[in-house]
């Protein structure tokens, strides 16, 4: 191999042989001779050789100028001695032959191509990072999801990323092979110390970091504008990148992207809601609904004690139905003997057609619909409770069971609690669904809600039926009339007209107590007086038992139908010892006068209810305007009006003064007075006319 070195460039040259002496001379020929023959046609310049021993030697020289031949850029050489004696040639073998040669490429096509190198090795590397970090998920999900140009560039770049192995050696061979040739072409242009540390620097600043913070950034669009490019690069590395690519797929395997798994997806969500345009609502609500396979009906359920339900024994009257329609459930449970054993649901649509004055038991009701009951155990999930919701064939409600081994004998299923749709919803979003209807926000912190508590007290006025209003048979009010009219002196015609009575009779007066149990008989409700308890209305019991207890001894006795209680509350004058002249109905004025006056009634005896009993009861401010009705139809008979003319204004009235005593209701009850010394009269039974005297006076 003959050495070569650059033309025109200086450089030492080490010669080896023997015979070196001080004062030798070297030239060079393009002519090949034999060894020891004279050298002819010399080069102009000669140089000295400087010898180190007789067996080495260098000289200093510049590269000679090869000539216009095809051997010229070949050099012989030629030595002598002294500058007295001629040049011998050194022979023609290749170890004694120097050669020159010239650079590569134009300076101008050098730096050209160094500019291209280092455009295609920014881009490699950059491809690098910003191709291989979009996996085909991602690139699948911003091909579905992202903006009109992130399609675009999704869909160009996922051809090619679907080759992951073949593409990444690709780009690492090409990255390779461009940094590799731009330090040769940069090592021709300059010395190998400048040629290592220039490409060093522009390789790290500009083919590495520069790119990679770009692609990092934008690699979706950088990929898809040079997607052209690595087409192109890749067809042309196939045969070495190809079967490298089939070598990591097999010991490797495919490339299959980046997956999530439930916990991975929900923090990725949070991790990222800083960057991301989802509010806080939003997050919970994805965070809840990749919970739901891990939560269990058991951990939202209500519990069995605070559900509202209703025994399969109850009847559907105006009571039962308030307390349907105020609980706010559309859906409720029906129990049998306990609360435990669930027989049937009641929808509240089931009422539609149920009069609350036909008293329907409640169990007819559920044979006639059988609505079924849909049972679960506490530890299913809330992914198969919800798809179980959304397929509607069981309803939107279900019982949650365990099964109870604690006893002796075989295990039993015990009913815990109640879930629904609107509880699995609440677990998936995170958050507490309030509506119009409830009372509390949940049943765990049973937190109530800041509404009024009186939302419902017009709901008996606003579905046109009265609540406290009791229907009787026409025989019992034709004998309650008769029994008032013949027997109890304030209701006599010299005191109220028959008239006006009969209309009396028709106004909201009859009250009903009725006993579910023994123990209500001792709930306040079941009493119609209290000892020492004022009262301002007079009772007469139309049909049941009473129990009343009298003085201090406490004795007890029973009263029946057509018993009377608190006549002296209707007037101001304790009892009637006789029967009273026209004139002592007074007048308008004194009736308006005596109206004016708080009087009530102190008993010294109580009267309470043993058996559902019904009752009339009339209070003093209508009795006062019966009696009113009663002097103006008096003055109307007088002129010659007739009872068809005067019944509509003793209607009125009658009304007026039910309204305005509804009112009063709602106020503070009057203040006790003196404790009365009258004990209860029955129709059996008359007031003293002596001992009323006394207390008159």
């Amino acid at each position: 191999m003959i050495p070569s070195v650059l033309r025109n460039t200086n450089f030492q040259l080490r010669l080896f042989g023997e015979n070196f002496v001080k004062g030798m001379e070297i030239a060079f020929t393009h002519t090949k001779s034999a060894y020891g023959d004279e050298c002819v046609h010399l080069l102009d310049e000669t140089y000295k050789v400087e010898v180190d021993t007789e067996e080495n030697a260098f000289i200093s020289l510049k590269a000679p100028y090869p000539a216009d031949t095809p051997e010229g850029h070949k050099f012989y050489f030629c030595v002598r001695d002294s500058p007295s004696r001629p040049f011998k040639h050194q022979g023609s073998d290749t170890w004694k032959i120097l050669g020159t040669h010239h650079k590569l490429l134009p300076l101008w096509v050098s730096i050209i191509l160094i500019i291209i190198l280092l455009l295609l090795a920014s881009l490699f590397s950059g491809l690098n990072l910003g191709l291989m970090a979009l996996d085909r998920t991602e690139l699948k999900i911003i091909a579905n999801t992202g903006t009109e140009k992130e399609r675009k560039y999704a869909r160009a770049i996922m051809p090619v990323r679907a080759h992951g192995n073949y593409l990444l050696c690709t780009i690492l061979l090409s990255n390779v092979a461009v940094n590799s040739t731009f330090t040769v072409i940069l090592d021709d242009l300059t010395s190998g110390l400048v040629a290592v540390i220039g490409s060093t620097l522009a390789i790290v600043f500009i083919a590495e970091i520069t790119p990679q913070a770009v692609c990092a950034r934008h690699g979706l669009f950088v990929g898809a504008k040079s997607i052209w490019i690595m087409k192109i690069v890749m067809g042309i590395c196939a045969p070495l990148a190809w079967p490298t690519s089939k070598l990591l797929d097999y010991f490797l395997g495919e490339e299959i992207g980046t997956h999530y798994n439930r916990e991975r997806l929900k923090e990725l969500v949070k991790v990222t809601n800083h960057v991301n345009d989802l509010d806080k609502e939003e997050v919970n609500i994805i965070s809840g609904a990749l919970d739901l396979r891990k939560k269990k009906v058991q951990d939202v359920m209500t519990k069995l004690d605070d559900c509202f339900m209703l025994p399969i024994t109850s009847v559907l009257d105006f009571e039962t139905m308030s307390e349907i329609v105020k609980s706010g459930y559309s859906r409720i449970p029906v129990y049998e003997g306990h609360r435990g054993n669930i027989v049937t649901v009641l929808f509240i649509k089931d009422l539609a057609f149920v009069d609350p004055d036909d008293n329907t038991p409640l169990r007819t009701l559920a044979q006639y619909y059988q609505n079924p009951c849909n049972f679960v155990f506490e530890d299913v999930t809330l992914d198969v409770m919800l798809k179980q919701f959304k397929e509607g064939h069981k309803g939107h409600m279900a019982f949650v069971q365990r099964i109870d081994r604690s006893g002796d004998g075989d295990p039993v299923y015990q009913t815990v609690g109640l879930v629904t749709l609107e509880d699995v919803i609440e677990e998936m979003i995170q958050a507490e669904i309030v509506d119009e209807s409830d009372v509390i926000t949940d049943n765990r912190t049973k937190k109530r809600l800041a509404r009024p508590l009186n939302r419902f007290q017009d709901l008996a006025a606003f579905a046109g039926h009265q609540p406290h209003r009791v229907h009787v048979s026409p025989q019992l009010v034709l004998a309650t009339f008769q029994f008032l009219s013949t027997s109890v002196d304030p209701f006599r015609p010299e005191m109220i007209s028959e008239t006006v009575l009969r209309r009396l009779l028709k106004q909201d007066v009859v009250k009903h107590i009725k006993l579910r149990g023994d123990e209500d008989r001792n709930d306040p409700k079941a009493y119609v007086f209290q000892e020492g308890r004022p009262v301002d209305y007079f009772v007469l019991i139309l049909e049941g038992r009473v129990e009343v207890t009298v003085g201090r001894e406490n004795l007890v006795f029973e009263a029946g139908p057509f018993t009377y209680f608190g006549i002296q509350a209707l007037t101001q004058n304790i009892g009637v010892a006789e029967p009273q002249s026209p004139s002592a109905l007074g007048s308008l004025q004194n009736l308006n006068m005596d109206s004016m006056l708080r009087h009530t009634f102190v008993p010294d005896y109580s009267v309470r209810a043993i058996a559902d009993v019904y009752y009339l009861t009339i209070k003093r401010s209508m009795y006062l305007a019966a009696k009113r009705a009663t002097l103006m139809e008096k003055g109307a008979l007088t002129k010659g009006n007739t009872n068809e003319q005067i019944e509509p204004e003793v209607d009125k009235l009658l009304r007026d003064e039910g309204r305005t005593e509804s009112l009063r209701e709602t106020d503070a009850p009057p203040q006790p007075q003196e404790p009365s010394l009258a004990s209860p009269a029955t129709s059996n039974q008359k007031e003293n006319p002596e001992e009323e005297a006394l207390l008159k006076k």
